[in-house]
């Protein structure tokens, strides 16, 4: 375990792990589930007022105590989150299949940038323009859709 493992071993486990075609990881849950099967934080009231609810739809927001704050339905949250999903969907479709492996080593596994410009072959900086680029794809991506938009603007 001591020993470090050359240039060319280290080649071939990555070699190894691309050839894998790892999926990148996913949410354990679904929007649109009942909350039972929802982790606990995502309808969970403000803990720091006790007059905060999320109401569970339109006309249950609009029927609000004067001294209870407005806040949106289940119902509109879960049709933004289903938008942003399917923005972000979108946008991961956009990256080929090799800039995919790279944010997922990159991010997911969480591995150096220089074990993953090992990995593909490139020196150091010419892979990090590299994952500038697959970065600045995403966001370009991202602000083509008018929901990821709007969510920003609010």
């Amino acid at each position: 375990m001591d020993e470090e493992l050359d240039a060319s071993e280290g080649a071939r486990i990555f070699k190894a792990l691309q050839d894998l075609n790892l999926p990148p990881l996913a949410p354990l849950y679904n929007i649109g589930e009942d909350e039972a099967s929802q982790p606990p934080w995502a309808f969970a009231p403000d803990r720091s007022d006790t007059l905060r609810y999320k109401p569970h739809t339109e006309i249950e927001a609009l029927m609000i105590s004067p001294h209870q704050e407005i806040v949106e339905s289940v119902e509109k949250f879960e049709i933004v989150q289903a938008g942003l999903i399917e923005a972000v969907e979108e946008a991961w479709e956009s990256l080929t299949a090799t800039e995919q492996w790279i944010y997922h080593m990159l991010v997911d596994v969480g591995l150096s940038m220089r074990l993953v410009a090992l990995a593909v072959g490139t020196p150091k900086t010419t892979f990090a323009r590299r994952r500038d680029d697959i970065a600045q794809k995403i966001k370009n991506e991202l602000l083509r859709h008018p929901v990821v938009i709007d969510y920003l603007e609010r």
